[in-house]
């Protein structure tokens, strides 16, 4: 083969589970070429890439700085896994007091945070999107075999209902009346709980076209009150756009 492909691999406000997953692709270290990637004991300084790969999400002004120099290096800037993508569990206290939140720390005035903890998106250009908490190993490769071929990589947007009737799965919201986020969030788990008769937690955020009303709607005819549903919607998640009118109260 010719060139390698030149990746970044860079770490914001997270917990390294969606970059852990690299680790599980030993094949594809054939074709590409590790510029930067502290987990994979890459320390050096990043150079300009192919394609960088962005973990987490903003909470301090230094990272981001950092992203805007990452962007600036790559060509292509894919955001991967929840925190990334839509803020992560850290934007939770994107709905609360952040005041409140530094009193649990003994010397709160040591504490330099953003105002609020955001998805990479809002900060600089996103190409790509690789969604969910943590991403699909499958996933990812796919996604770097479609840019080693120069072909679109084909990141799904429909339901994660589509997944359980692909594997057969009997609806646990109509069969077993448990709250499920499935209608709504987006496929890619392989439809992981509702395939053990749990309800899915949307780890995998909105889908497109997402129709939260209505679904918001099915779980009040079921019995919820308003608390229980946005509790619902409080997750990784939560700070997407769809999510956080729930979470907010904007629905329901």
């Amino acid at each position: 083969m010719g060139k390698k492909l030149k990746i970044g691999i860079f770490k914001l406000s997270s917990c390294d589970g969606c970059q852990a997953n690299f680790f599980d692709l030993p094949s594809l270290w054939e074709y590409c070429e590790v510029v930067h990637w502290l987990l994979g004991g890459w320390a050096g300084e990043p150079e300009d890439m192919d394609v960088a790969f962005v973990e987490g999400s903003v909470s301090i002004e230094e990272e981001a700085q950092k992203l805007r120099d990452i962007r600036e290096r790559s060509q292509i800037l894919v955001t991967i896994g929840a925190c990334a993508t839509s803020g992560g569990v850290q934007a939770l206290r994107n709905f609360g007091d952040l005041r409140s939140f530094k009193e649990v720390y003994p010397n709160p005035e040591f504490i330099e945070v953003l105002e609020k903890s955001t998805p990479v998106k809002e900060h600089v250009r996103v190409d790509y999107e690789i969604f969910g908490c943590p991403i699909n190993p499958r996933s990812l490769e796919s996604f770097i075999k479609a840019i080693l071929h120069n072909r679109r990589p084909e990141i799904p947007d429909y339901p994660l209902c589509m997944e359980c009737k692909l594997r057969g799965n009997i609806c646990v919201i109509d069969a077993y009346q448990i709250p499920c986020l499935g209608p709504v969030v987006r496929s890619g788990c392989g439809a992981l709980c509702p395939s053990v008769k749990r309800g899915c937690y949307g780890c995998f955020g909105p889908c497109k076209g997402a129709n939260i009303e209505s679904l918001v709607s099915w779980f009040k005819g079921m019995g919820l009150s308003s608390e229980e549903v946005r509790e619902l919607f409080r997750n990784e998640n939560a700070y997407s756009e769809s999510f956080r009118k729930v979470v907010e109260g904007d629905i329901g």
